[in-house]
């Protein structure tokens, strides 16, 4: 009999890498997003107002796995006045 970490771990195997790479990158923006509120003592609340978009935009940007596209990323980057991604030279 399997136990979890061996069901886990044939799961994870048959997710195709980019996959797993997309999400360990939604993942890692959605983190950055809600460390900069906290640094900034803001709502997400306080940002759909700052940005003029409506709560639940907001809410599927920064909760689940948000398909952001580059100029949502720009967006969100300009309205908290920080970084979402750097990219490596």
């Amino acid at each position: 009999m399997r136990n979890k970490e061996q069901w886990l771990n044939e799961i994870m195997a048959a997710i195709p890498q980019e996959t797993q790479t997309e999400v360990q990158l939604s993942a890692g923006i959605i983190a950055r997003i809600d460390s900069i509120l906290k640094e900034k003592n803001m709502t997400q609340r306080d940002l759909a107002r700052l940005m003029g978009r409506s709560d639940a935009v907001i809410s599927r940007w920064t909760t689940g796995f948000p398909n952001l596209t580059l100029r949502s990323i720009a967006e969100l980057s300009c309205a908290l006045g920080e970084p979402l991604i750097k990219v490596v030279e």
